[in-house]
């Protein structure tokens, strides 16, 4: 059997799936507008990053230029004032100076003691030198020390080792004699009001930045610029404190976790430090603005190129999909539907809709055509399907008496033949002539012999069961087969025909004159050979026959059951 193919017009499972609403990520303009969100986006985080990069960058190093002119600047500032309060003290404790001899005196005092001691003097600006007092009667140091120094000490030779350097910001010299033996060393403390005034002035040109100056731990001495008090006592981290050998800018966070950036460079060969720092946030405000802007931009341009790609593929996507629900309609059988023209005729969208449109006109014409044609072609079927009937029918129907010909009754009787051997059910023929048929015909005329056949036919179907077959042998003799039927129901059948047939007058031709036929029968029973029963029922036909016509003969009884009348 071939397989079975969907009916025109009912829609194919594919078809459904077409016509399903698809998942929101799914869709084709979905996929588009992500594509174009993400490459614009990935676009812009590029450039900007780069942009962001490069500004920042630039502000870094505008910053650090500021930065490193603002500590050349006042570091050698503070560098010379150091230098000078170095040769102010080198001069006043020069050899032959009283303050020379001061010191070689304390030098010679104290070298027998085991360690020595170191000599101290604080140094007061705002008392007169005759009233200011020297600790345990030490001779007082020279004015003009007084506006560079807060504080003196004399360290003797033998105490060099012993004493550990002052916690200040400090210049020292040797102090030697004519000799120039070494008797000890002086130093000083710089005097912080100084250091903090030098500080202030350097303030108008900070623009934004802070300046710091540390000792050599890292502790903040004195400061000045923005928030400046608050810095004061604080410790710099060990990278801003080592940014002095390289002069870049170092990020870091003072005390309270505010984030800072700065730089520091030496202070001469006092051992101390001079920072720049400011506060990140007031540092790169240009760049954080700037970055702002960028950022808004980016959005704004994702958001419009998003909102060109939503709309542009919506314009691409509406005929598309026009074309989608058109296909689907006509696969569920829709061939009337017909997909609406896109705007634009002329792109290619437009002309594939055109063409699909010619392409369903042309589809229906043919459509019309075919159907026009198996219209046609089931009316012939119908006719040749009626004319084989007729045919068939021929082939197995005597034309004369339309009674089955020889050729069906032997397909019959091999058909019964093949059921009685299974159910072994009883089997019955009868085999009868028309008694001087051949004299009927010469006195008559052959067309009243035929209608003879003919009403004998008639004879026949009104008295056989419908059950029984009766078909015309060949010429005059005729054939009756009995399924399910005994001898005694066989004879009993033929005998009523016969006498039918004898009681009966036709009337032939135009004549009036009435005529009488009779007929010899021969009845056999199946006994489970073909060509014996046939042969048996041929022979009690002309046993009939010759026992003087007009009476039935039963297969192997050799007289005849029934006599005609005298």
């Amino acid at each position: 059997m071939s397989p079975s193919r969907p009916k025109v017009g009912a829609p194919s499972s594919r078809a459904g799936q077409a016509g399903a609403p698809r998942a929101p990520l799914n869709s084709v303009s979905t996929r588009i507008v992500l594509c174009v969100f993400a490459s614009t986006l990935l676009t812009a985080l590029i450039v900007s990053w780069l942009s962001i990069g490069a500004i920042h960058g630039d502000v870094r190093d505008g910053l650090r230029r500021q930065a490193h002119h603002l500590l050349a600047h006042h570091g050698r500032s503070l560098a010379s004032w150091h230098a000078a309060a170095s040769a102010r003290l080198a001069t006043s404790s020069a050899i032959g100076t009283p303050w020379h001899d001061a010191l070689l005196g304390l030098a010679r005092a104290s070298a027998g003691a085991e360690p020595g001691p170191a000599f101290e003097w604080s140094v007061d600006e705002g008392e007169p030198a005759d009233q200011r007092p020297s600790p345990a009667g030490l001779p007082a140091p020279p004015p003009e020390l007084r506006s560079d120094f807060d504080r003196l000490r004399f360290r003797p030779r033998n105490a060099l080792e012993r004493t550990p350097p002052l916690d200040c910001m400090s210049v020292s010299i040797d102090v030697v004699e004519r000799s120039a033996a070494i008797v000890g060393r002086l130093e000083g403390c710089l005097a912080s009001d100084v250091l903090a005034e030098r500080l202030q002035a350097s303030s108008p040109g900070l623009r934004g930045l802070r300046l710091l100056v540390t000792n050599r731990l890292g502790h903040v001495v004195a400061a000045s610029g923005p928030r400046a008090v608050l810095r004061r006592g604080e410790r710099l981290p060990a990278a801003l404190v080592q940014s002095a050998l390289g002069g870049d800018l170092v990020d870091y966070r003072e005390g309270n976790g505010a984030r800072l950036v700065g730089t520091s460079t030496a202070i001469g060969d006092s051992g101390w430090l001079l920072t720049a720092e400011t506060e990140h946030a007031q540092a790169f405000a240009p760049a954080i603005a700037i970055r702002n802007q960028i950022f808004a931009v980016d959005v704004c341009i994702v958001l419009l190129f998003s909102v060109l790609a939503h709309r542009i593929t919506q314009a691409i996507m509406k005929p598309i999909k026009a074309l989608s629900d058109g296909a689907r309609r006509i696969s569920e059988g829709h061939m009337n539907h017909e997909i609406p023209a896109p705007a634009n005729r002329d792109d290619e969208l437009g002309l594939l809709t055109s063409t699909f449109n010619e392409m369903m006109d042309r589809l229906r014409s043919n459509q019309l055509e075919i159907e026009q044609d198996r219209i046609r072609l089931a009316e012939k079927n119908e006719e040749l399907q009626h004319a084989n009937e007729i045919l068939s029918q021929l082939s197995i129907t005597d034309g004369l008496t339309k009674l089955h010909n020889h050729r069906y009754f032997q397909d019959y009787l091999t058909r019964e033949i093949k059921r009685v051997s299974r159910t072994r059910d009883p089997l019955a023929m009868i085999l009868l002539d028309i008694d001087d048929f051949k004299q009927l015909n010469d006195t008559y005329g052959h067309a009243a012999g035929d209608e003879v056949l003919t009403s004998l036919a008639a004879i026949m179907n009104d008295t056989a069961r419908e059950s029984d077959l009766i078909a015309r042998y060949g010429g005059e003799e005729f054939v009756i087969l009995m399924p399910n039927t005994d001898l005694a129901g066989a004879v009993h059948l033929a005998e009523k025909l016969r006498m039918s047939v004898e009681s009966t007058r036709l009337i032939i031709g135009d004549g009036m004159k009435p005529i009488e036929i009779t007929i010899s029968l021969g009845v056999a029973v199946y006994a489970g050979d073909r060509r014996r029963f046939f042969a048996e029922a041929d022979k009690a036909l002309y046993q009939a026959k010759g026992a003087g016509k007009n009476c039935v003969i039963i297969a192997g009884a050799g007289a005849p059951e029934a006599r005609p009348p005298s």
